[in-house]
């Protein structure tokens, strides 16, 4: 910012010079009587030659701080957009539309990015300088009339290339879902589901699939710009019209012998500064920016008021030990849900009581509820009617951060993180990131420690191949890191486990006794299981059946399948197909 008022002030001292220099070279060459002494003169070319000089070093130093100003503008849109959005303890905001139509506009794609205004700040305010030292030159050497037309015909355009851009932006925002749909097709392409598009010959569909919904997005903004660019040509051609009339003036007073050499050498090329100084284009860029970064500085607001988390107050946690629950149960009470937009209930009036260092099996049919209801007790969604009790004590009034803590999952879509093997186990709980000692405990029980002694630089590898000196693990093997992130969390204090398809990638055999192993070493938690495979949890203290929203069924594998009930039929069907058919078809 400083560097560009700089040179707008050293462009002005240009002018001034120059004008001084121009109108003095006559009297100075010619030896006239009261002429510029050639002293005076030789400072004032030295004078010149220094600030053009300094004119001349100033692209390349405003050029480093551009570059400095775009790394931290783009650092900080980062930090603007993520943090709101990482923030708040539930999920429930990242399926809402409005959020994310409000964080596509922060994005500021299509020319509205915060980075590209703010880099042209500088320039809009250098030309402020220009615009005002200039009229002034003009006015103070010629006539003021013509000081106050340029000036006027300059903010006047300006003005209403403000105008016309909001109408611009009005359209760009009015077409946020079509440019996420956009974004999505491209994400898809490159990192959600490269192998299927490969399998399936989807690559020119996609490719035409991103381009058509981009232009969908993108077209009413484009015949916005069209009609805007219609005025602006009008606008320059009016303003081009004021500049030379201010010409035309200079030019007849200097025949008329009325306006000396000095003045006419130095009013001209401030005239000419000034129609340079109409900055449209900055103007249009600014404008396009904070239209981004009004979204930014919205989107907590707009998270919190459509998303309010209850604030806990302290007094409400005097007598709640959470570092110890849960101590007795955790009780789920006539729990519904369903999901934000939807109305379809996925849980109805459920009754669910997990026992503190139980290990309690939750089976089900697919899309019976069984992973809606892991989000519910880690408090990523609040029930829709019923309440979750831990303890006795209501989770909504919990501190749902330390709450969370306590909770060690590892659910289907388990995140690979394309960081160093540490990273990925250490991860289930942050703060104990220096703790080898458990690192390395967990990396026996869990079965990982051969996988990580044959790995290129050990613990350090890098878990992506695409990244220098990275591999890529098996299906199981990434399985059996995600359970020892888990497991690394029940040693730091987690109180909750929950392994949801936990071993899906393993054989029936090698989940089974993972399952089971897992089951010894966590003997002091309260544990849940989800699997399709029965024999993964038919040694489960307790085994309940999750139909139509609810607990239908509830008790020992033995006890289960004497009631012949649901739990019954779905294990001989299981039963059935591992001994007739291949091991792989599971319930």
């Amino acid at each position: 910012m400083g560097l560009a008022v700089l040179g707008s002030l050293l462009g002005l001292a240009v002018t001034l010079l120059t004008g001084r220099v121009v109108g003095a070279v006559p009297g100075v060459v010619g030896g006239a009587s009261g002429a510029m002494p050639i002293g005076r003169f030789s400072w004032l070319l030295g004078a010149l030659l220094v600030v053009f000089v300094l004119d001349s070093l100033k692209p390349a130093a405003q050029q480093v701080a551009t570059m400095v100003m775009d790394a931290g503008v783009v650092r900080a849109i980062g930090t603007g957009i993520t943090d709101p959005l990482l923030k708040p303890r539930r999920i429930d905001h990242l399926e809402d539309a409005d959020v994310l139509d409000v964080q596509e506009r922060a994005k500021g794609k299509g020319g509205f990015h915060l980075a590209q205004g703010l880099g042209q700040l500088p320039w809009l305010l250098a030309s402020r300088v220009t615009l005002v030292g200039s009229s002034v030159i003009v006015g103070a050497m010629f006539a003021w009339w013509v000081a106050a037309m340029l000036l006027a015909m300059t903010l006047l355009s300006e003005w209403y290339y403000g105008r016309l851009i909001e109408r611009e932006i009005d359209t760009w925002w009015g077409n946020t879902e079509e440019q996420r749909r956009a974004s999505y097709a491209f994400d898809l392409g490159m990192r959600d589901a490269p192998k299927e598009l490969r399998v399936f010959g989807l690559h020119n569909w996609i490719v035409q699939r991103y381009v058509r919904e981009w232009t969908d997005g993108y077209r009413p903004v484009w015949d916005r710009r069209r009609r805007n660019t219609r005025w602006t040509m009008l606008l320059g051609a009016v303003q081009l019209l004021a500049n030379g009339i201010a010409i035309l003036a200079v030019g007849r007073a200097a025949l008329h012998g009325s306006l000396p050499l000095t003045q006419v050498a130095t009013t001209l090329p401030a005239i000419l500064a000034i129609g340079q100084s109409a900055n449209g284009f900055g103007v249009v860029q600014v404008r396009r920016g904070l239209s981004a970064y009004r979204a930014m500085r919205d989107l907590p607001e707009v998270i919190a008021t459509r998303h309010p988390e209850r604030e806990v107050a302290t007094e409400s946690l005097k007598g709640h030990r959470i570092a110890t629950m849960p101590a007795r149960e955790i009780r789920f009470e006539k729990v519904s849900f369903h999901y934000p937009g939807s109305d379809k209930t996925v849980l109805r009036d459920l009754d669910l009581t997990i026992h503190a260092h139980e290990a309690l099996a939750l089976v089900g049919i697919n899309g019976a509820g069984k992973s809606t209801l892991v989000k519910l007790l880690g408090g990523a969604y609040k029930p829709t009617s019923g309440r979750i009790l831990v303890d006795g004590v209501d989770l909504a009034e919990l501190d749902l951060a330390a709450w969370q803590r306590r909770v060690a999952a590892i659910v289907q879509d388990f995140v690979r993180f394309p960081l160093s093997v540490t990273d990925n186990v250490v991860f289930g709980a942050v703060e104990r990131e220096g703790d080898e000692l458990t690192l390395a405990r967990v990396a026996r029980e869990s079965g990982i420690d051969d996988v990580v002694r044959g790995l290129p630089k050990g613990w350090d590898t890098v878990l992506d191949k695409t990244f220098d000196g990275g591999v890529d693990l098996s299906g199981g093997e990434w399985q059996r890191v995600a359970l020892a992130r888990a497991l690394f969390a029940v040693h730091a204090g987690a109180g909750v486990l929950v392994l949801d398809e936990p071993a899906a990638a393993l054989d029936v055999r090698a989940e089974a006794e993972l399952v089971e192993r897992y089951l010894e070493l966590t003997s002091g938690v309260a544990s849940l299981i989800i699997s399709h495979r029965f024999s993964v949890v038919r040694n489960a203290d307790r085994i309940c059946v999750l139909s139509d929203g609810r607990i239908v069924e509830d008790g020992t594998h033995e006890e289960l399948l004497a009631i012949d009930g649901e739990y019954a039929a779905m294990f001989k069907l299981q039963a059935e197909r591992y001994v007739t058919g291949p091991e792989a078809v599971d319930a």
